[in-house]
């Protein structure tokens, strides 16, 4: 191996490792950002949930409950 080489060599694993540490950095902050969102959405349900599922809502208009006399019977 000549020293043009070696030089080259050298010179590709410098580029790569400056190319990297950036993109460590960048990929720690990605996941932390998107690590720091997941657990608020997830809180939330829990919330409205609680441990048990929420009984379903009541009807918006509940119909008229009158009474009436039964019919007269016709004998």
């Amino acid at each position: 191996m000549n020293l043009v080489s070696a030089f080259n060599i050298k010179m590709a694993r410098t580029t790569l490792s400056s190319i990297f540490v950036p993109f460590l950095i960048l990929l720690v902050i990605a996941i932390t950002f998107f690590a720091e969102l997941t657990p608020v959405s997830a809180d939330l349900k829990m919330r409205k949930l609680g441990s048990h599922p929420s009984p379903p809502p009541p009807p918006l208009r509940a119909p008229p409950r009158h009474t009436r006399p039964p019919p007269p019977a016709i004998s």
